[in-house]
């Protein structure tokens, strides 16, 4: 019998015990989940970056009703709302930049390098403090640029406007961490709004391609 209520006691306190480290554990989860910070990733999109191989800016503006000086502002914007809009929860977050987080001195110094398509931009001429101050302005670890957006028509085999979005990911310290391009199709110059609904998809992979690279 006292045999009997020694194995009872032990097998109660064992529970006990269990009963503690998992509690303890689910605190643990709770105290990570409060100190964990996404990363937040600030987008910017390059001042007269829309390029192309058949487009000049006034036919581009007559067929889709943006205004010729602003072309660059409307395909930046939807393209970075989309990306920003592709991610609704997650290790990270994108911030369309608006015009009082970004300055001149940053924006006017990134230099683009290539042709067409493949076009990379390059951020040596801004200075590091700089870039860090409209980093932490926004709130933001990272810098994704929106390189060029190059409307590339093709008449054979069938007649298509490719819109190839390229872009570079940088950290604080300038260093480039990626770089690509992707790239969505239509008949014709469209409007905003159906260039909005039409570049969803395009843009959801752009912002996969730098949630995979960060994670990595």
């Amino acid at each position: 019998m006292r045999k009997l209520f020694n194995v009872q006691v032990i097998m109660m306190l064992l529970l006990v015990q269990g009963t503690v480290v998992t509690a303890s554990a689910k605190g643990n989860k709770k105290d990570e989940s409060s100190n964990y910070h996404a990363k937040q990733i600030l987008i910017v999109g390059l001042h007269d970056n829309v390029k192309s191989n058949y487009f000049y800016n006034g036919m581009i503006a007559e067929e889709t009703g943006m205004q010729a000086d602003r072309i660059d502002r409307e395909y930046n914007s939807i393209i970075a709302e989309n990306i920003a809009a592709a991610v609704k929860e997650g290790g990270c977050k994108f911030i369309p930049a608006t015009d009082n987080l970004v300055d001149g001195q940053v924006l006017n110094e990134i230099k683009v390098n290539g042709e067409s398509e493949d076009s990379y931009s390059d951020l040596s001429a801004v200075p590091t403090e700089e870039l860090q101050k409209v980093l932490n302005k926004a709130g933001a670890d990272y810098l994704l640029v929106l390189n060029q957006h190059y409307l590339k028509w093709q008449e054979q085999p069938l007649r298509t406007l490719f819109h190839i979005v390229s872009y570079s990911l940088y950290d604080k310290d300038k260093k480039e961490i990626y770089r690509g391009n992707n790239y969505f199709t239509c008949m014709n110059l469209e409007n905003p709004d159906k260039v909005r609904k039409i570049s969803r998809k395009s843009s959801s992979k752009i912002a996969s391609s730098i949630i995979k690279t960060l994670e990595d």
